[in-house]
């Protein structure tokens, strides 16, 4: 059994709870350690110090701290681990990179440096960031992170309630049930069989280039899918085979100032309680096969069988 402030150079196994109050819990000073929490909790102040090593898996256990310091501590995993405080922030920096394995995630903001990857867990956060972001899988409940980030962006097959979720280079959802929120992309995106539901809308307001297809759009209180995009593409925007379905506004509205490379075609609208798809004249390429059936008002400028 490690004492407070011990520094690991070997796994260890805890055999009780090691509560370090206003202390140093546990140093992890050698590659390979593992920390077997044996269903026990660790707290300290830091909880865990992980500076410039490599392979350290903590499970099995509850690490409810406010702060854990992980510099440049690559390939960190926390499997079956309840992690994390409501109130903390855990900034960790350089090549730090955090994989969360069937864990459950209570924290207000969690920034992992190189990657952090989020597998089959559950979790409450307020914000995640990394240069690479992963989210994928879930445990069948709807979970909440406000704001997402990264130079890399990707969430699959997850269910997830967000605010707004970017990235400067890429950004990946794919298969995945999502509520409402603002997307910001500001090089590649691609949107890949989703279901939006129930929220006020999907608002895109940058995307460099990249495809929307193969989603569905239902029941949101203003718009299913808003375009909204300020600046010019760097490639083209496709959106194409979704289904706009009994959204309150229109199903699809593209609004955009200037006419920008987006190809709008092969998409359905139906029981939209005003336009099931619009767009602003001479800003879009209608690609055909577009059809609406039983909106309110048809399609404007896009043309709909």
């Amino acid at each position: 059994m490690p004492q407070c402030g011990d520094t690991l150079r070997q796994s260890v196994k805890l055999t009780a709870d090691l509560e370090c109050s206003g202390t140093a819990g546990l140093v992890v000073g050698a590659n390979g350690v593992t920390i077997n929490l044996n269903g026990h909790a660790l707290s300290g102040s830091p909880a865990l110090t992980m500076t410039d090593v490599d392979g350290t898996t903590i499970r099995n256990g509850t690490v409810a701290a406010i702060n854990v310091v992980a510099d440049n501590a690559t390939n960190t995993r926390f499997i079956d681990a309840t992690f994390g405080n409501r109130n903390g922030s855990y900034f960790w920096n350089g090549t730090t990179s955090v994989t969360f394995l069937r864990s459950k995630i209570n924290a207000w903001r969690i920034f992992c440096g190189a990657r952090c990857t989020v597998l089959n867990s559950s979790f409450t956060m307020e914000q995640i960031g990394a240069t690479h972001v992963r989210i994928q899988g879930d445990q069948g409940t709807t979970n909440s992170i406000n704001h997402v980030g990264g130079t890399v962006t990707e969430i699959v097959h997850t269910k997830l309630n967000p605010l707004t979720v970017g990235a400067t280079e890429r950004l990946t959802i794919r298969d995945s049930e999502l509520d409402h929120f603002d997307l910001r992309a500001g090089g590649r995106l691609e949107l890949l069989r989703n279901t939006f539901s129930g929220g006020l809308w999907l608002g895109v307001h940058e995307a460099g280039s990249g495809i929307i297809r193969g989603n569905r759009f239902e029941k949101m209180k203003l718009a299913g899918l808003f375009v909204d995009v300020k600046k010019p593409l760097t490639g083209p925007l496709l959106i194409e085979r979704n289904t706009f379905a009994d959204n309150k506004e229109d199903g699809l509205r593209i609004n955009v100032p200037i006419p920008l490379d987006i190809t709008v075609r092969k998409n359905v609208s139906e029981n939209n309680l005003q336009y099931g798809m619009w767009a602003q004249p001479d800003t879009v390429k209608d690609g055909g096969g577009n059809v609406s059936n039983n909106d309110a008002l048809g399609c404007f400028t896009i043309v709909c069988a």
